[in-house]
């Protein structure tokens, strides 16, 4: 039984206070349409807008919200309906150990009904950016965070003579001059030319080159300058998803401290190439400490890497794609890293229990709230069947890594 709730999508803006009081089921988009007249964006979401706030504060997802933590940060509390039926208030000071496991808990303590979420201000955004060669890219980031800025990501290169070598960063200023009106809520520009783009890269080493000329050499020329916050927000992932029968886009994420992102990208170039993996996308992003959630990806700032890979819709795809993720995710354990679990189940159990040595008590405290295990999913089958009950387990292990 899957629970639709997308119906449950109504808002409503505590002006004084920057709260959204908001139903589950209300996507993104819908969201920054209705805070745009009043002057308001979304505080944390990820890159595109076509999910809903429950899906989104489940997976705890993060964004490209300059030194924020994920999406969880920003969330005041919420109703849950618990597996007795009975609704309940969560929040940092009302049933604060659900507020942690149902935040990033996979939906498995409860429905998420309504949230409030913190609003900001829509601002004036003035976009910079750089490339330069991957060895470069931290100290050019460094450079360029001396003067603040309030978003910001770099994409780095699949195509295959500078796999993983060159860096896009681009970071997004507040441009705060009071003679210029914030930009209107318009759709992206070029929707059609960016998809073709993006989709003429897939199997294909030249469409990668020629997207990545283009993204280098061109895109700067007749992409706008002048952004307001809820324009970089307004973008679905339609624009770039895969609508062929016999493929698949694969994501993948991966966090990496800073102090091992050379390492990290040096074992991954190998990976991607030993494979002759379809590579089309790496965006890397910051994410700062989460203090919010129990089953957590970020103990300390970290890199994030987010990839997005094509296969075929075969068996032998399949296994080749499982057998690269456990490589890739073997190299982010190595790097004192850990993976994101919202994409395949690919991970082994020791993977998993060693990117989350907090799991064997998250699946006790899932026992706890929900002793019938009616809430379930194809995660909780294969990663915490059978550990839930363990005996003897300090739930307070949750709190060292």
């Amino acid at each position: 039984v899957v629970i639709d709730m997308l119906p449950f999508n109504a808002m409503q803006l505590d002006e004084q206070h920057n709260i959204l009081h908001v139903q589950a089921g209300a996507r993104w988009n819908d969201i920054l349409k209705y805070l745009n007249p009043f002057g308001r964006s979304v505080a944390i979401m990820q890159s595109n807008d076509s999910f809903t706030v429950g899906g989104s504060i489940s997976v705890n997802c993060h964004g490209w919200q300059y030194g924020r933590p994920p999406i969880a940060s920003s969330v005041l509390g919420f109703r849950l309906m618990k597996a007795d039926g009975i609704i309940v208030r969560c929040s940092r000071n009302e049933n604060a150990e659900l507020f942690s496991l149902a935040l990033g808990g996979y939906g498995l303590f409860g429905v998420i009904l309504d949230v409030d979420l913190q609003v900001v201000p829509n601002e004036r955004y003035q976009l910079e950016q750089f490339l330069v060669p991957a060895d470069k890219a931290l100290s050019t980031f460094d450079r360029a965070a001396q003067e603040q800025f309030s978003m910001a990501y770099a994409r780095m290169s699949i195509a295959p003579d500078t796999l993983l070598d060159e860096v896009i960063i681009t970071v997004f200023r507040v441009d705060p001059d009071p003679a210029v009106s914030i930009p209107p809520l318009v759709d992206p520009r070029m929707q059609s030319l960016r998809r073709s783009l993006f989709r003429g890269s897939v199997g294909s080493d030249f469409g990668k080159t020629l997207r990545w000329n283009a993204e280098t050499k061109l895109q700067s020329h007749l992409r706008d300058r002048i952004f307001s916050r809820n324009q970089l927000l307004n973008e679905g992932v339609e624009i770039f998803e895969n609508r062929s029968s016999d493929s698949t886009d694969i994501l993948h994420e991966y966090f990496v401290p800073r102090q091992n992102v050379a390492s990290f990208v040096r074992s991954l170039r190998q990976i991607v190439r030993k494979h002759n993996a379809d590579l089309l996308n790496v965006t890397v992003r910051h994410v700062d400490t989460d203090r919010a959630t129990f089953l957590r990806y970020a103990d300390e700032p970290m890199f994030a890497f987010v990839m997005l890979f094509n296969q075929k819709t075969s068996v032998r795809a399949e296994s080749t794609m499982a057998a690269m993720t456990r490589e890739i995710i073997n190299a982010a354990l190595t790097n004192e890293g850990t993976y994101y679990l919202p994409y395949r189940l690919h991970a082994t159990p020791e993977q998993f229990r060693r990117a989350y040595p907090q799991s064997k008590a998250f699946f006790k405290l899932k026992h706890k709230y929900d002793p019938d295990v009616l809430f379930r999913n194809e995660f909780y089958r294969r990663y915490g069947e059978g550990l839930e009950s363990t005996e003897n387990f300090d739930v307070d292990q949750r709190l060292s890594r």
